[in-house]
């Protein structure tokens, strides 16, 4: 085993309390995480930790960007937000029961069904993205204008360091996983 390098520990351990936080619990406009991702992929079309720029483009609630648009398969949902289908089925069920959004029969395909953002649902996202940008204009004011910067920028130094180890390990495992290549047998011959 390497050595301990203690500035990767202290490192380590800084990240590892932000799973350990109560903010966590915290019910942004009193709904779960899921609530609020499944909601926010709708309005976007897209994860919205992933979508355009946010320091240039702000979201807007307001618009009806669906509105031409068919919605979102629930499996379109779930591969945003990088899990099974059978996740996020019960949190559209809640979201539908409370008129959060509505199921709609697929004009292309009537076997499927798609799943739009209501009024109520976009005024949910929005309460909820004013709440978290609430807590965050009192980040900023606790660190510092500059102090907040420079947390954004490693942040996003992180983020792009662990997503980039992610992709090597599954190509990784994708290479493992192959099959070793042979030389391909003479034509007409079928052994084994």
């Amino acid at each position: 085993m390497a050595g301990i390098d203690p500035v990767a520990q202290k490192l380590l351990y800084s990240i590892m309390q932000f799973n350990k936080g109560k903010w966590r619990q915290h019910k942004p406009h009193g709904r779960n995480h899921n609530e609020i991702m499944v909601l926010a992929c709708l309005l976007h079309g897209a994860h919205p930790g992933e979508r355009m720029d946010w320091r240039h483009n702000p979201p807007d609630f307001e618009s009806h960007l669906n509105q031409e648009h068919p919605g979102l398969k629930v499996s379109e949902i779930s591969a945003l937000m990088r899990v099974k289908s059978p996740t996020i089925t019960p949190v559209i069920r809640g979201l539908e029961d409370e008129g959060l959004v509505e199921r709609t029969m697929d004009p292309e395909d009537r076997r499927a069904v798609r799943i739009t953002i209501t009024d109520a649902g976009r005024a949910i996202i929005r309460a909820a993205h004013e709440e978290r940008m609430a807590t965050f204009n009192r980040l900023v004011k606790h660190l510092g204008e500059e102090d907040s910067l420079q947390l954004a920028e490693l942040l996003s130094k992180v983020y792009t360091f662990f997503d980039a180890q992610v992709s090597e390990q599954d190509e990784g495992h994708a290479n493992d996983n192959k099959a070793p290549e042979t030389e391909a047998p003479e034509q007409g011959d079928d052994t084994p």
